[in-house]
């Protein structure tokens, strides 16, 4: 394996992923705040990727000035959507690394210094008073500001009034400058691993994920991610498994003890029942058939053990296609053979070659006496009419899409091989999440998607103050999309659809410079 590595903060490949806005894992910048952001942002230094973290904390974000936010201030003045100004031509030196925003407590301490003739430990002071918002303690450190500006003489009263009210408005949200530069850098080296190192990178977050309060949501968002990069997800299997999770030919698999029935002991179990029972019939389990595995395999692991493999799909690559129902239906039916009868077949199945469970079965019923045992009825009878279960299973062996999500979300904690949207008839899309998550722009987009999740906000301010807007994350086959916006008006028109869970079909537009869906039309599938 190639590592790549760099010692500079130079990279085209990582700054592209910020602008991507594939930061799910990127150290500061993993939330869906932090993507969306990161992407509307685009930075390509670490002076940026500095302040992109620091105008990402709530007080920026909810410091709002001529109608828009501290945060898209800066992002608009980054871009040239918006002239860069400066509350007094004096301040243009300290604030112009960061458009004229004050974005670090730095910056409150410098213009203090120069506008008042503070020195370090009152413009310290000032930082503290600011942060500890204490009114007695605010009048006396402005008084002290205004006092200065006037012997110092840059700016008028007013405009040192002016100029302190900003300050005190602004750095009372601001972020620490060199904590916020330390963060870039380590947000800049997971960012660069990421993306020249990719399959290790999601590699290592699944198994880091285990220390988060949701791991089995932050698995599952990580594979979603992963799909922007082709990487595919896939349950063990017989012919490739691994204990815990592992990373082969771009697919990233679970482990045997990712299954959440096998995470101990049990896990051990089969794992050891698989060398055992290599060791004998002296081959790998890869050259199995179907039937020693029932024969041979089964029987060194609980039932429980076996089932749960079953319904993950751990025997599908066994004699061209079985699917899940049919490994549990004829494991069922060789469960009810008594301990003998799975001896003799054991013990004859070298000599006879047996292709498959049901020639077993008719060899050992003529061996079958009639009546015996506590048993009513023949073993021999009992013994046909599992032959005939066999070749005429009473419901249908395939294997239905919603049956298998519901036990891979069991067993794994997420479905991994099929997504609740492939149930459903896409048809009407004219684009993918994927797509959009690319950076697809325009009107009349329709995306199909199942709701992943819905975050309700109710609106504070303006005409539709009160009224309940919906920020929503959706998901189709191909990864999810964490930001899709839909207003009062459409929220509450589609209240009684609109939920978790749902495929629907999504209608609306994504702007030029903006990086979400924006929803107008939802329509049921």
């Amino acid at each position: 394996m190639e590592i790549y590595t760099s010692n500079k903060y130079d990279d085209k490949k990582t700054w592209q992923l910020f602008a991507d806005g594939k930061t799910k894992g990127v150290f500061q910048l993993e939330s869906n705040l932090g993507k969306s952001w990161s992407k509307k942002l685009s930075p390509n230094n670490i002076e940026e990727l500095s302040a992109l973290i620091a105008i990402i904390r709530p007080g920026c974000l909810k410091a709002f000035v001529n109608g828009k936010s501290m945060t898209q201030h800066f992002i608009d003045r980054k871009h040239g959507r918006e002239e860069v100004t400066y509350l007094h031509d004096s301040l243009e030196e300290i604030l112009a690394p960061t458009y004229g925003v004050l974005v670090y407590q730095e910056q409150s301490m410098r213009i203090a210094q120069k506008i008042a003739g503070f020195n370090l430990e009152e413009a310290d002071e000032l930082r503290k008073a600011i942060g500890k918002k204490k009114a007695d303690l605010m009048a006396k450190v402005k008084k002290k500001f205004i006092a200065g500006a006037k012997k110092v003489g840059t700016v008028n009263k007013e405009e040192a009034e002016e100029i302190f009210g900003w300050i005190q408005a602004s750095a009372r949200y601001a972020f620490n400058k060199s904590h916020s530069i330390s963060y870039a850098v380590c947000s800049y080296w997971s960012a660069f691993q990421k993306s020249h190192n990719t399959e290790q990178f999601f590699l290592s977050y699944l198994y880091y994920a285990n220390e988060k309060q949701d791991p089995h949501r932050e698995v599952y968002e990580l594979l979603s991610e992963a799909k922007l990069f082709d990487i595919e997800a896939r349950t063990p299997s017989l012919v490739n498994f691994d204990v815990k999770f592992n990373v082969k030919k771009h697919k990233i698999y679970f482990g045997i003890k990712d299954i959440k029935s096998l995470t101990g002991k049990t896990g051990d179990k089969v794992i050891d029942g698989i060398k055992e029972v290599e060791s004998e019939l002296k081959k790998p389990i890869t050259k199995f058939t179907w039937v020693e595995i029932l024969l041979f395999f089964a029987p060194k692991v609980s039932s429980t053990a076996f089932k749960a493999l079953a319904s993950i799909g751990f025997f599908r690559d066994f004699d061209g296609r079985i699917t899940r129902n049919k490994a549990i239906y004829d494991y069922e039916i060789y469960r009810t053979l008594t301990k003998a009868e799975q001896t003799w077949i054991q013990k004859n199945y070298e000599d006879n070659k047996w292709t498959n469970f049901v020639d077993c079965l008719k060899s050992l019923a003529p061996t079958k006496k009639e009546g015996g045992g506590t048993s009513k009825i023949a073993r021999k009878q009992i013994v046909e009419n599992e032959i005939q279960l066999l070749l005429d299973p009473p419901f249908s062996l395939e294997d239905d899409p919603g049956w298998i999500i519901d036990q891979e979300t069991r067993f794994l904690g997420c479905p991994v091989t099929m997504t609740k949207i492939d149930t459903a008839d896409k048809s009407a899309a004219n684009t993918t999440c994927k797509e959009i998550v690319n950076g697809k722009k325009g009107k009349n987009l329709c995306v199909v998607g199942n709701v992943q999740r819905i975050a309700d906000y109710t609106i504070s301010k303006g005409d539709s103050k009160g009224q309940a807007m919906a920020f929503l994350t959706i998901e189709d086959d191909t990864c999810s999309l964490d930001s899709v916006v839909v207003f009062p008006k459409i929220r509450q028109k589609y209240k009684y659809i609109l939920y978790e869970g749902n495929n629907l079909i999504f209608c609306g537009s994504v702007a030029k410079h903006e990086t979400s869906l924006i929803v107008d039309k939802i329509h049921e599938i």
